[in-house]
């Protein structure tokens, strides 16, 4: 569970009190490396603590009980004394790894980045460090500072199936689809029967605009592993956005089946029986999401187009409103909210609604060209990878 490596454990005694001399110093770390090896970790922990009442700046013993705390979940009990370390010397590459682990294990990215960085700075050729770093910035969504450090890792140690893991997910985020497709040779030699080979590869095709392709992943990915609830989400969004909507329903409830927290799947159900001309039970579903994720703009159009098909118009102007109060640049809410003005005898208001329809379709147009031009110019082609160290 702890990657830290086994430093010499000397001890630089400021306090030397005659009463323990450096032999009973060796005898208490001797003991508590045992007790380490043994996995007897309170009574190693129990013979750090003595160590720290006779050395209270041994920097190995704060790192090595430290280390025992985070081991046994006790994260801030860790971080305390890592960084009790740390201001005994800042340039401790020990200190600075356990210190990321730490944040790692507690899910606090933003703090294991500074930690991690001058970790990489201090051993420069260590890849745990370097791999535990794109982790941390990967979690802060920054998949372009991530990318040269995942591929030094694989450099460094070209076995590494996680950082190949990491570093296609960096570039499929970075929307690098060329590279992250060049990439799966070197995954199928590591991990042959990994349905992420599949999982990958079919994200990439996806990004590729290459559906039916990643259909065919996602298939394979089923009969390699027909209950792992990520695959058959991928495969039911993947339908979902080809039109199978019936398809797409059967892989969606099965994700749910096997994951009732896979909450996301939810909304690609409700929009599947829209589409699928059951706007009934598309609301229930739609009206449950939006409640649970207020937030979630597309379940609040979604639902006001559903509600429309039933003739509920009041609640598809209210549906409809809310989305845009969320994201007020959808140019289909403003033209939809339009029409159904029009509908209504507000004619102002439609004229305002599709007008703004218009001017923020053409913008997005406009913007869609320019990426276009700036994706050929850099020759690309166009939700948990577990976030976890390696152990």
């Amino acid at each position: 569970m702890n990657n830290i490596p086994r430093i010499g454990f000397f001890l630089i005694c400021f306090l030397c009190l005659p009463a323990w001399p450096q032999s009973s110093l060796d005898s208490l770390v001797a003991s508590a490396e045992h007790f380490e090896s043994d996995g007897q970790w309170e009574k190693a922990a129990t013979v750090y603590e003595q160590i720290l009442k006779i050395d209270p700046v041994s920097i190995p013993a704060l790192n090595r009980l430290g280390a025992i705390r985070v081991r046994r979940g006790e994260y801030r009990k860790g971080v305390e004394l890592y960084e009790r370390a740390y201001k005994l010397n800042p340039s401790e590459f020990a200190t600075n790894l356990n210190l990321g682990i730490a944040f790692i294990k507690m899910q606090d990215y933003r703090s294991a980045i500074a930690p991690l960085t001058r970790a990489v700075s201090t051993g420069p050729d260590q890849p745990q460090p370097r791999e535990l770093l794109g982790v941390a910035l990967i979690a802060q969504d920054d998949y372009t500072h991530a990318i040269p450090h995942l591929e030094k890792v694989l450099v460094l140690n070209p076995d590494d199936t996680g950082a190949v893991y990491l570093l296609n997910r960096a570039y499929l985020q970075t929307r690098q689809f060329d590279k992250a497709l060049r990439t799966f040779e070197r995954l199928e030699i590591l991990a042959p029967d990994s349905i992420w080979v599949h999982i990958l590869r079919g994200q990439a095709y996806d990004g590729l605009g290459e559906n039916e392709k990643a259909v065919g992943e996602f298939e394979a990915a089923k009969i390699a592993q027909p209950d792992d609830a990520l695959v058959r989400f991928s495969l039911g969004f993947m339908y979902w956005k080809v039109h199978r909507y019936r398809d797409a329903q059967t892989e969606l409830k099965q994700a749910l089946k096997l994951d009732t927290g896979f909450k996301e799947a939810w909304f690609y159900v409700g929009d599947s029986y829209l589409n699928d001309e059951r706007p009934d039970d598309a609301a229930k579903i739609l009206e449950q999401v939006a409640k649970d994720d207020p937030g979630n703009m597309r379940a609040h159009l979604a639902l006001g187009k559903a509600y429309e098909k039933l003739n509920r118009s009041t609640d598809a102007v209210r549906a409809f409103e809310t989305a845009l109060k969320l994201d007020p640049n959808r140019s289909d809410a403003h033209y939809l909210l339009g029409r159904l003005y029009q509908k209504l005898g507000r004619p102002a208001d439609s004229e305002r609604e599709i007008q703004l329809s218009r001017k923020q379709r053409r913008q997005q147009l406009q913007q869609e060209e320019s990426l276009l031009k700036a994706a050929g110019a850099r020759g690309d082609a166009t939700r948990s990878l577990e976030l976890a160290p390696s152990h």
